[in-house]
């Protein structure tokens, strides 16, 4: 998989979340079987061994991630993208936490869900 790496930060963030909120991830199989959970440990020891090395985390990601996944994290970095903050804003860590969390729960980016949510509606 072809990763730039201005895009380290995003792609790391996304896999640490996929793996701890998906429990078939990296592995598009239906049903919760023993074989899948297994697989998934084994992709979860291999993502903590492997550093922030761009080379490293290309190398897992075409290792472990299927066509399904590579689209969805493609999909995730090009929302990144149109994402980038025009402003910084602070948060308190509290705010900030509740922020991703609900953002993560409604698959959007934290300012996709700002402007879900507070915009006026038409």
């Amino acid at each position: 998989m072809k990763i730039k790496k201005s895009d380290l930060t995003s792609v790391i963030q996304w896999i640490d979340v996929q793996l701890s909120k998906d429990d078939r991830f990296p592995l598009d199989q239906q049903g919760a079987s023993s074989k899948t959970s297994k697989k998934h440990l084994k992709a979860l020891k291999a993502w903590r061994k492997c550093s922030n090395n761009i080379k490293e985390v290309r190398e897992w990601c075409d290792e472990w991630l299927d066509q399904k996944y590579a689209d969805k994290l493609a999909q995730a970095l090009e929302q990144t993208k149109a994402h980038k903050a025009d402003h910084v804003i602070k948060l308190t860590e509290e705010a900030h936490d509740l922020l991703l969390m609900l953002a993560d729960k409604h698959d959007l980016s934290p300012s996709q869900l700002i402007v879900k949510h507070l915009s006026p509606k038409a």
